[in-house]
């Protein structure tokens, strides 16, 4: 059983990652949230990124639901993010990689 600090969210987001500082690239890479809590987000990307990678990540579009989510309960529209783990997965047969972001406090 997990141990979290915090409670976590469901979500269905479009999101958008960029490098973070690169000047030499405009590489976007596509996915979706699927939860949010104060400290972090979970994602199901289209790549798959190092440990430690520190990203840009913005939600594109959110459905009704996301005049329930709350910036008090973690919820950020855009956030610079680090990514913690990531691992590929199989979702409707396509091969995705579950990511965990932590947030960073600027």
């Amino acid at each position: 059983m997990e141990n979290r600090t915090s409670s976590r969210y469901e979500i269905e987001s479009s999101i958008v990652c960029s490098h973070f500082g690169s000047r030499t690239s405009n590489e976007t890479f596509q996915g979706k949230m699927k939860n949010y809590c104060k400290t972090g987000v979970y994602a199901e990307l289209q790549v798959q990124f190092k440990t430690g990678t520190v990203l840009l990540v913005r939600t594109k579009s959110t459905p009704s639901e996301r005049s329930r989510a709350k910036i008090e309960d973690g919820f950020r529209s855009i956030s610079l993010a680090q990514v913690k783990w990531s691992t590929p997965i199989r979702v409707n047969g396509t091969l995705q990689f579950a990511t965990g972001f932590k947030h960073l406090v600027v």
